[in-house]
């Protein structure tokens, strides 16, 4: 059998022990007393400053809230501001559409009624361009009845005539160009037939040769009986064939009394209702025309139509039966 342990006894507990037990348990309770109470009071304590440390975590939370709120308030109030002044500007752009759509609305009815009047007038117009083209027609044909019943067809009036004869330019047949049987006189007005006769066209062209514009020149033929006008480009042939092909626009007498116009598309019979002892000579060479008249009567007598390639040359010649000549008219004054 073990030996028994002996108990260790605190000095403490040596000490109530040495005391009646009585006393002992007044010491006890009192003992007991004190520590409670100072236990109370340190719990007390410490609630009071965890109360306290609650206290200032909820302030300072409750202050970070409202720093939070304040900020999120002047977010607020900013963005409010920014909506105001945007519905501010949207409430201006409003009333400046309605303004211009009022504006808009005024001009299409302005633009309407201008419309509207317009084409009443252009309606007033067709009518007026109507009753013109009759009147047109029935003036001309009035002026064609008067021509026929006054025997003046192809009668050139005046302003025709001056827009024609204003074109007047100085033709001078070139004597380098001239057959041998022709003799130019040295101002070059006059051509004349002076060798054998035989059955060519002797000719000679001018020294102007024309590429373009108008130009209009007058020829005395007189009582000859054979002679040729017109415009050439063959300026160094020295007589002209009695069938031309290309390059040719002529009008020629034969025997005094048979006028023919010639070119490469063939002859023409052309009816001289007088006789015509001046030829006015009119070329239009952009206009592709060739127009012969009786300058003493006004008379349109034949036009060739067409195109002319290049440059064309006057061409004259007096026959080869007759010693009359062809006087060329070298003044430049508009008759």
């Amino acid at each position: 059998m073990a030996p028994l342990r002996q108990l260790e006894v605190s000095p403490e507990a040596g000490v109530f022990a040495a005391l009646p037990a009585f006393v002992t348990l007044v010491i006890v309770i009192l003992f007991y007393s004190c520590c409670k109470g100072s236990s109370k009071s340190k719990n007390q304590r410490v609630r009071k400053e965890n109360e306290t440390l609650l206290d200032q975590n909820e302030k300072q939370d409750l202050q970070k809230k409202n720093e939070t709120l304040e900020i999120e308030k002047q977010t607020a109030q900013a963005e409010k501001q920014d909506l105001q002044k945007k519905n501010e500007t949207l409430e201006i752009e409003k009333q400046t559409a309605q303004a211009e759509k009022k504006a808009l609305q005024k001009e299409n009815e302005r633009l309407g009624s201008e419309n509207e009047r317009l084409g009443k007038e252009k309606q007033d117009l067709q009518k007026k361009n109507d009753t013109l083209e009759i009147e047109k027609q029935t003036a001309q044909a009035d002026l064609k009845e008067l021509r026929q019943k006054t025997n003046t067809v192809g009668y050139v009036f005046d302003r025709e005539w001056k827009l024609i004869t204003e074109h007047r330019v100085k033709v001078t047949p070139d004597p380098d160009t001239a057959s041998p049987s022709l003799t130019v006189s040295e101002d070059g007005s006059l051509v004349r037939f002076t060798g054998k006769r035989s059955e060519e066209w002797p000719s000679v062209v001018g020294r102007e040769g024309f590429t373009s514009g108008r130009c209009y020149w007058e020829v005395e033929v007189g009582e000859k009986g054979y002679w040729v006008l017109g415009v050439s480009t063959h300026p160094h042939e020295k007589s002209i064939p009695a069938k031309p092909e290309e390059g040719y626009w002529l009008v020629r007498l034969v025997k005094g009394k048979t006028c023919t116009a010639v070119s490469q598309s063939g002859d023409q019979i052309v009816q001289l209702e007088k006789i015509c002892k001046v030829w006015g000579v009119y070329l239009d060479h952009e206009g592709g025309r060739l127009s012969f008249y009786n300058a003493g009567t006004r008379f349109h007598i034949y036009t060739f139509e067409g195109s002319f390639p290049g440059q064309v040359y006057p061409i004259f010649s007096p026959g080869s039966y007759d010693k009359g000549p062809l006087i060329i008219n070298v003044t430049v004054n508009n008759v």
